[in-house]
């Protein structure tokens, strides 16, 4: 009898022996399970925010060399995004004459969710640039204003141009200068070097006289500022690095102007700095207008016009 009870309630903690083993198993399972969505799921995640970020970075300096040619603007999208660890071909680039996008798959092994039977997930990114050429607002704008018929309606790039009237051609005393933040040679002077803020629609008042000491000085300081960069001395070659390049405001005319009197700004150029000449009758300042890209904010339907300076944006 008491051995048919001892064979009974050892055979039930058997049983359960083996019952434990196979909860033992099943967590064991779900452990490595919740271990592989945690673990490999923030990888795949890592994965494609360097992913995207690399394709932002290639799309945005690639669209910077849209107008130059859409062959370069591919060119350069593919060498930033292998700087930043991603191949990319050019199957994968799709240009236009205002825009570049790359579509970009890449396959990454998986650790833990092997054991599942997952070896590898695919990571996808899409990145669109676009091109806009209606600068509406900005700032580093320096306040010496061309009337809309010098840039030729959007030409004339890489002429040599008088930045402002000089002695003797001034208009009822305007020679181009604005009064933006404050009046007076000194005011005029530091917006010059400094740059100041500006929008299209904005109504300012000018600064009559030439203020040739404070002007000739802030010319020259932008420009020896450059000193050490060559690629600055040319304006086929100088970049957004450089001081030498400025963006003016644009207004209809100067004519009508009675001493300080107002004016509205219609938009912005930009204007390369070639020469400060010091002094004698021709003393003034010489420069070219380019195309150039800069920031600020754009026009988004592209309504307004164009006047050399461009913007890129992401919009994928």
């Amino acid at each position: 009898m008491m051995k048919r009870y001892g064979k009974a309630i050892f055979a039930m903690f058997k049983e359960q022996e083996g019952v434990a083993m196979i909860l033992v198993a099943l967590c064991m399972f779900m452990f490595i399970g919740f271990t592989a969505i945690v673990v490999d799921a923030g990888g795949l995640f890592l994965e494609k925010s360097r992913l995207q970020k690399s394709l932002d970075a290639a799309v945005l300096g690639g669209a910077q060399l849209l107008k130059v040619s859409q062959a370069e603007a591919e060119e350069t999208a593919i060498d930033i995004a292998a700087e930043n660890g991603f191949t990319v071909t050019g199957s994968e680039v799709v240009t236009d004459e205002s825009s570049i996008e790359i579509h970009k798959t890449v396959n990454k092994v998986l650790s833990f969710a092997r054991v599942l039977g997952i070896n590898d997930a695919n990571v996808g990114a899409v990145a669109k640039a676009k091109v806009l050429q209606t600068l509406v607002k900005g700032n580093d704008i320096i306040p010496v204003a061309f009337e809309r018929r010098v840039l030729k309606n959007g030409g004339g790039y890489g002429e040599l141009y008088d930045m402002h009237a000089k002695p003797g051609e001034s208009k009822r005393g305007n020679y181009g200068f604005l009064a933006v933040d404050g009046r007076g040679a000194n005011n005029l002077g530091d917006a010059i070097r400094d740059g100041v803020t500006m929008e299209v629609g904005e109504t300012l008042y000018t600064e009559p006289g030439l203020n040739w000491g404070k002007v000739r000085e802030a010319f020259q300081d932008r420009i020896a500022e450059d000193a050490r960069k060559p690629d600055c001395s040319d304006y086929q070659t100088a970049d957004n690095t450089c001081s030498r390049i400025i963006t003016v405001p644009v207004i209809e005319t100067f004519d009508g102007l009675h001493g300080r009197d107002q004016l509205q700004v219609i938009g912005f150029a930009a204007f390369w700095i070639e020469e400060v000449v010091a002094s004698g009758n021709d003393k003034g300042v010489t420069g070219r207008f380019i195309e150039f890209v800069r920031g600020g904010e754009f026009d988004p339907v592209e309504d307004g016009d164009y006047f050399g300076i461009s913007g890129v944006k992401l919009v994928k």
